[in-house]
């Protein structure tokens, strides 16, 4: 069952889900026809295997919304800043290659919002006869994605260990708190 929230203090209302086994072949093809089928929402998908929870994703939302409320915002697009805040990185690019969905992804996480939550609702749901089979259990940290996620995010065991608590929520924390802290750094 995928994961519904709306952002405090705000009219924007997000639907969180992963989906397994999805076929990638073509990545702009993909996009293009989740965007059809996400319309009027505002959507993004990401690389599963490197999402640390869906409040990992949420908190990017939170703060990407801020972002373009502060006019802070890097991007044009609510979509793309809510990529840059999951990745912890401020360049596209590179925020690609950490959460973005390639031809060998296999596992997706999706992302949907509208001002109105049954329209998220009913877009999230659009899409997922496209992706495939939902699976949420793709976005928790299992122990072989949390190895993955280390290296990939640069996380220290002296980083988790000041953190302090389970190693896997103390994972989720600090990406959390390493998106929020690049609009500090801009």
């Amino acid at each position: 069952m995928a994961h519904r929230a709306r952002i405090k203090g705000s009219d924007l209302y997000l639907v969180i889900g992963g989906f397994r086994d999805v076929q990638v072949n073509d990545v702009e093809s993909l996009l293009r026809r989740i965007g059809e089928m996400a319309a009027p929402c505002t959507f993004q998908i990401f690389d599963a295997d490197r999402v640390a929870g869906w409040e990992h994703l949420f908190m990017a939302a939170v703060n990407a919304y801020r972002a373009f409320k502060a006019g802070s915002a890097l991007s044009r697009s609510l979509a793309m800043e809510i990529l840059l805040y999951a990745s912890c990185r401020d360049q596209i690019s590179e925020a690609l290659e950490v959460l973005g969905v390639s031809k060998s992804t296999k596992n997706i996480a999706l992302l949907v919002t509208s001002k109105e939550e049954e329209v998220a609702k009913g877009c999230f749901e659009r899409v997922s006869k496209l992706l495939g089979a939902e699976d949420d259990s793709l976005l928790l940290v299992s122990e072989e994605k949390f190895r993955i996620l280390l290296d990939v995010y640069g996380v220290t065991v002296e980083e988790l260990e000041a953190v302090g608590g389970d190693p896997h929520e103390a994972l989720t924390s600090l990406l959390i708190e390493r998106g929020a802290l690049l609009a500090v750094q801009r």
